[in-house]
């Protein structure tokens, strides 16, 4: 069976295992899924080829915690944090992609891939949302491999401060709406951003969330037939 690597940007004991448990179920048994947090200092995150040694692809997930901006001041420790985390996983990102392994960044993961790449990620009150909204696919969306299986237009559900503003380099646009500019990229052939949460069918403890999204979860298992064939 594949393996897929889950890289969490969380501190708080019970959002990690929800999102671990959001995971797996959205995956089925399609992978054999491991997590470790990008907190840890003790992983061996300047060497790649040995890090990832066995993993058959990557995701990036989200952060309640961490912000590129979050609207804090400069050196809010939240802020600086998320440039730690930036700069630790900078390399595993780039081997990813150098190496055409299957990834998939997340929310917070979404914005890393698109900091590393030009792409602007600012506190930008017109796109923070927290709750149920639909996207729609652009012409490339809708013929790309993984989002071309989904409807032109469908739910998912958002929770985030940030959000990327100029589009990343290398990057192709496949979603967007009037809420979110950069909904959901790809930067290779198996390499793909989104900014909501393709796990998540619907978030219980937030009031926006007034509808569930199974098109979206369908997402990750799309990706992984795709990307790990």
């Amino acid at each position: 069976m594949k393996r897929i690597l889950v890289v969490q940007s969380r501190t708080d004991e019970s959002r990690i295992a929800g999102e671990q448990t959001h995971f797996r179920s959205a995956l089925g048994g399609t992978a054999d899924i491991s997590f470790l947090s990008a907190l840890d200092e003790r992983l061996a995150w300047s060497t790649p080829d040995e890090f990832l040694k066995g993993i058959d692809g990557v995701i990036f997930g989200g952060s309640s915690d961490f912000d590129f901006h979050g609207g804090r001041p400069a050196k809010d420790p939240a802020r600086l944090m998320s440039l730690i985390l930036l700069s630790r996983t900078r390399n595993i990102i780039s081997y990813t992609l150098a190496q055409r392994l299957p990834l998939l960044g997340v929310c917070f993961g979404h914005q890393m891939v698109a900091q590393m790449h030009g792409g602007e990620v600012e506190n930008d009150t017109a796109q923070s949302k927290f709750g149920s909204y639909e996207v729609g696919l652009t012409e490339e969306g809708a013929k790309d491999p993984v989002f071309g299986h989904l409807p032109k237009s469908f739910f998912a559900q958002y929770a985030h401060k940030d959000s990327i503003t100029t589009l990343p380099s290398g990057a192709t646009l496949l979603a967007q709406s009037p809420a979110c500019s950069f909904s959901a990229l790809r930067y290779a052939d198996k390499a793909y951003t989104v900014q909501f949460h393709p796990e998540v069918l619907r978030f219980p403890d937030i009031p926006g969330c007034t509808r569930e999204a199974p098109e979206a979860l369908k997402i990750l298992p799309l990706w992984a037939q795709y990307a790990l064939a």
